[in-house]
């Protein structure tokens, strides 16, 4: 009997021997706390591009963070819960879970491509496209108030998702391009996808080397593109008529309005087909054009689409299908995305000078619809281009 007992002892002194071996390393002061074990298998198991902080209290495994959709949550609980074994206090396994802290947030509809605009002409400010949130918009809008003093500032910015890179350092990138916009007498600052461009006109030389400074602290996941031109201020009235007599020549259309004109147009089947004539010659007047190899518009292109703008403000009966082309050199499908670029670039900045978005389409065509061979180098420009089709209810 006595045998008996000395071996029971002996097989449980062993037992609890080998359990303290196993659970040494979880004894608080010990190499490794239950806490660190349980808090580093969770992290293995959770994807770490996930915005999720996982923390112990005990045994306790608690999440937080903010993600896009249930079905991510759900998931994410489902992996954390995997991670550790369960159970009770001498093992020291996890015992229960919260996600309480652990919220689904639903993103805005994503735009694709994601473009930004500020436009700097003489006292104005225009903003159009897209920011990834309300406090990208607000930090951009108070910027604009503090380097462009006594400028009117207007447009309309829309929340986004699909920004490239992250919220901050987007914002970051935009509020450098806004400074060096700020030293350009007239120019527009754009961000098409990871793309931002400077373009415009400036006084001096100081300027133009002001503004490229500004662009230096763009995060490196950014591509800058600068293209700013130096104009001296008028010296004399000879100068200040010559440089009038050009703006003028930009801004104004060839297309003048008779008396019997406007008599003609006040039937209303004959409105329609006045104001698609006008349309169509103000597209005529020249070719839309773009300062880069990207989506940047030239000034005279926007002051261009500007009256477009405006003269589709008048013509309720008309929409605009805008589609961009591009010539047979490269790949098909990225000549399919520039074209689809340049389209967008167009359509932005017509709604951030008050087209009416409703009555505005994009397509990309890419190299599909060559105008003429593409074998010359003439050829090839004349591809290179943006097609407005002008819809009316009758067609």
């Amino acid at each position: 009997m006595h045998g008996l007992i000395k071996s029971a002892l002996g097989i449980l002194a062993v037992g609890l021997i080998g359990t303290a071996a196993l659970v040494s390393d979880y004894i608080p002061g010990s190499a490794q706390s239950v806490e660190q074990v349980l808090l580093e298998d969770a992290q293995r198991a959770v994807p770490p591009e996930l915005p999720i902080d996982l923390a112990i209290d005990g045994q306790k495994l608690i999440l937080k963070g903010e993600l896009n959709d249930t079905d991510t949550r759900t998931r994410t609980l489902a992996l954390a819960a995997d991670a550790v074994w369960s159970g009770g206090i001498i093992m020291g396994g996890i015992t229960a879970i919260d996600a309480s802290g652990l919220k689904v947030t639903t993103l805005p509809p994503k735009a694709d491509p994601f473009i930004w605009f500020a436009e700097n002409e003489g006292d104005a400010l225009v903003f159009s496209g897209f920011v990834p949130s309300a406090a990208a918009r607000e930090t951009l809008y108070s910027l604009a108030e503090d380097i462009f003093t006594g400028h009117e500032i207007s447009g309309t910015l829309e929340i986004a998702s699909g920004v490239p890179g992250t919220d901050a350092d987007w914002v970051k990138a935009a509020s450098a391009l806004l400074r060096g916009l700020s030293y350009l007498r007239d120019g527009v600052a754009q961000a098409n996808g990871p793309e931002f461009s400077l373009n415009g006109v400036t006084r001096t030389s100081e300027n133009e080397a002001l503004a490229r400074a500004a662009m230096t602290s763009l995060p490196d996941f950014y591509r800058s593109n600068i293209l700013i031109n130096i104009s001296p201020a008028p010296v004399s009235i000879d100068d200040l008529l010559t440089e009038t007599v050009l703006d003028d020549a930009v801004v104004k259309s060839p297309v003048e309005t008779t008396d019997q004109e406007t008599e003609i147009s006040s039937e209303p089947n004959n409105v329609t087909v006045r104001c698609r004539d006008d349309i169509a010659a103000i597209i005529a007047r020249r070719k839309i054009g773009f300062s880069s190899a990207l989506a940047d518009l030239d000034l005279p292109s926007r002051n261009q689409l500007r009256e477009i703008s405006t003269k589709l403000n008048e013509c309720e009966n008309i929409r605009l299908r805008i589609t961009g082309h591009t010539d047979s050199s490269g790949n098909a499908n990225r000549n399919r995305q520039l074209s689809g670029y340049r389209a967008d670039a167009v359509r932005a900045f017509m709604i951030s000078v008050g087209a009416p978005a409703e009555r505005l389409s994009t397509r990309g065509a890419g190299s599909s619809e060559p105008l003429v061979s593409n074998a010359t180098p003439a050829g090839r420009e004349q591809n290179r281009r943006i097609e407005f089709d002008i819809i009316t209810d009758d067609n």
